[in-house]
């Protein structure tokens, strides 16, 4: 088996960029290369990479783009296996978390795996029942028959974490032109294509930080705008708001306002960006 990393990284010192490549080059299953996409940072990001060896591609600030950035990564290795892509500031639990999430491919017809993913002591309350939510302790393994008992959490990934099969990724167009959710419309094709999604549990990884209110709206207006952009992920898996009514219903009352109250700001940047959209 072979396979790579793929990190986008812009002003990733900050983030703990360093303590990554650390835990990845302490790993029991090592990558054959670490593809660093950086958005020329301004910051020691780039030094820092290359202290550990990695492979760096240098691209303008502005012409990122969450799915378009990582399928350069893709493009620029296809003789590999398998990609794992990452965010800049998540750690690896353990030694194996590799190994881990790599021996999810073991499955039949499995072109996608994402782990799990758990929150630092300080993060908000949202956050950690988000986490918890979508990253239960119990593995699970999607294919299209899952579609009418899990709607369009089927489709959810993570790019934070995720491993992908690169022959079966380039076999449905590799990764979308998008501004967000490129993991999802990614795997949603997959699924589509008879292919299976693996979330293991049992890879983990520390992920978590804190949103403002005016982040929050942003990630609202982004998740409007992808789904709007896609009404075929809708239309074949189902409406996202099933999946905040299910979250809803495992929070005692008090913890429901609370929750409420905390999603407000991404619920109005939803709304408006989609309803706008509509007009």
């Amino acid at each position: 088996m072979s396979y790579i990393i793929i990190i986008p990284t812009y002003n990733a010192e900050k983030e703990g960029i360093e303590n990554l490549l650390k835990s990845i080059k302490e790993q029991t299953l090592s990558p054959d290369k670490i593809c660093i996409i950086d958005s020329s940072s301004t910051d020691n990001t780039v030094a820092i990479c290359k202290k550990y060896g990695c492979d760096i591609n240098i691209i303008k600030k502005e012409s990122f783009n969450h799915g378009l950035t990582r399928q350069i990564g893709i493009d620029n290795n296809k003789n590999y296996d398998y990609a794992v892509l990452m965010t800049q500031d998540i750690l690896l639990k353990d030694k194996n978390t590799l190994e881990i999430l790599l021996s999810s491919f073991n499955e039949e017809n499995v072109s996608i795996a994402y782990g799990r993913q758990l929150t630092c002591k300080n993060s908000s309350f949202l956050e950690k029942v988000s986490r918890q939510f979508n990253y239960p302790a119990n593995s699970i393994i999607k294919s299209k028959d899952d579609i009418g008992k899990y709607g369009i959490s089927t489709a959810f990934c993570s790019d934070s974490f995720a491993a992908y099969k690169i022959s079966d990724l380039l076999s449905i167009g590799g990764f979308p032109k998008t501004d967000f959710a490129e993991d999802m419309l990614a795997a949603a094709k997959i699924i589509l294509a008879g292919k299976k999604v693996y979330y293991n549990a049992k890879a983990e990884v520390y992920h978590s930080h804190p949103y403002s209110i005016s982040a929050e709206y942003k990630r609202g207006k982004a998740i409007g705008r992808m789904h709007k952009e896609n009404k075929w992920l809708i239309n074949t898996f189902g409406k996202a708001e099933n999946k905040g009514k299910e979250l809803l219903k495992t929070l005692p009352f008090h913890k429901k306002i609370l929750y409420i109250l905390q999603a407000l700001p991404k619920l109005a940047g939803y709304k408006s960006e989609f309803f706008s959209i509509n007009r």
